[in-house]
């Protein structure tokens, strides 16, 4: 009887390390109670870039994932970016013939630091690829579509070039798109007439031409399409930064798994069945944080808690989430760096607040849990519940308030 996969936290934030410093570091880093992390080279690490990458300028780079020494980090992840920085065009063959060289040579550099795979941040943090509304007058939602099918097709290919085995995450897949699937939604308190409860690709192609990121589900299906036989995708759900009962966490892996399938065409369905895996993420600042970067945190239950109950609700989280995940869940900081204190003095980067006291007791808790097949112990209704209340009532003062006007 084959063994499922072994549930596995890793760690992504504001803190990203580059190659050098995790090279330096690892040994400290390896005290933290992850099993790897997502990281990123210093400059080329946009999967859109045009400019034509050279062994030369990524040597340094290269040079530093080679030498790093994992241990305990079993699983590590070298970050590709979404944002359309240098106006690729889907229907420049000459600019498409430049990426395709630059991720076969970063495929290279994942290889060379051993990495399980290849996160690619589909959001983009700059000029955005995937939108379809009034970017291609003359052509159709369907013609665009079919060109960046082929393209996403050509960038699988040259990424698994040097890894035909690679784990390729993804923040969010087809789950993203929920409200275009034949989801019933039964669930819901109230009927939602605006959703698609049965398959209709003409309402479905409409749904998606006007959405945000509506260009990545056809990209996404021709990776999925050219994926060899050993890669495999993670949805890695970033929703779930939301979550605050199982509920949440069991209802949206039905959603990664099987409502998603709407989404692919027929012959690809099982492909998609079997090499996608659910994933889970795990938000920080919106569960357990005391120091808010955004204004919308305020509007958090935690914001409203105790410190003990944050921990719980911390620790609720990061146990249900890899209660529910197939293999991966990525704990995602904004407002502490979990490698300060192994940084040597003067190399310090990212954000300058340390792991804060039972953060890291919180996850170790959750998964030893998980680990010895234990429950949780406790549940986080009364809390969250009562955290809610108050979001409300601030929502309700802030709309009162001369200054919201």
């Amino acid at each position: 009887m084959q063994k499922r996969p072994k549930k596995k936290l890793i760690e992504f934030g504001w803190d990203v390390p580059s190659p050098e410093f995790v090279r330096d570091h690892i040994r400290g880093m390896e005290t933290r109670p992850f099993d790897g992390l997502i990281f990123r080279t210093k400059e080329y690490n946009h999967a859109f870039d045009t400019r034509p990458w050279t062994e030369a300028v990524f040597k340094p780079d290269m040079e530093a994932l080679a030498a790093i020494k994992w241990g305990l980090f079993t699983d590590n992840f070298l970050t590709l970016y979404a944002a359309n920085n240098w106006k690729m065009n889907w229907f420049d063959d000459a600019q498409w013939r430049v990426i395709e060289a630059n991720m076969r040579l970063f495929s290279k550099a994942a290889k060379a630091g051993k990495c399980v795979g290849i996160c690619f941040d589909n959001e983009p943090y700059g000029d955005d690829p995937w939108v379809f509304t009034d970017r291609f007058p003359g052509k159709s939602f369907d013609e665009v579509s079919a060109k960046v099918r082929a393209r996403g097709a050509q960038f699988m290919r040259a990424l698994e070039s040097s890894m035909p085995e690679a784990k390729v995450l993804h923040f969010f897949q087809l789950s993203y798109y929920g409200d275009t699937t034949e989801e019933t939604h039964n669930y819901r308190k109230e009927p939602r007439p605006d959703l698609l409860n049965e398959p209709d690709p003409a309402r479905r192609n409409e749904q998606l031409s006007t959405r945000w990121l509506a260009l990545f589900e056809p990209f996404f299906i021709g990776m999925l399409e050219a994926a060899g036989p050993d890669v495999t995708f993670i949805d890695g759900n970033e929703f779930a930064y939301y979550y605050d009962s199982p509920d949440d966490f069991f209802r949206h892996y039905h959603q990664m798994k099987m409502s998603a399938l709407t989404l692919v065409p027929e012959p690809l369905r099982r492909k998609h069945f079997e090499r996608v895996q659910a994933g889970n993420a795990v938000y920080y600042d919106i569960l357990a944080a005391d120091k808010w970067g955004h204004s919308f945190n305020k509007f958090v239950p935690s914001n409203f808690m105790t410190m003990d109950e944050r921990l719980r609700y911390l620790e609720h989280n990061v146990y249900w989430s890899l209660f529910t995940t197939d293999e991966y869940v990525w704990f995602y900081s904004e407002n502490m760096n979990w490698w300060k204190a192994v940084a040597a003095p003067g190399k310090e980067y990212g954000p300058q607040i340390d792991v804060p006291a039972g953060i890291g007791e919180a996850v170790v808790s959750a998964r030893t849990k998980i680990k010895h097949g234990q429950p949780l112990g406790f549940d986080v209704t009364e809390p969250v519940a009562r955290g809610w209340k108050k979001v409300d009532e601030a929502y309700r003062a802030q709309a009162r308030s001369p200054l919201s006007s």
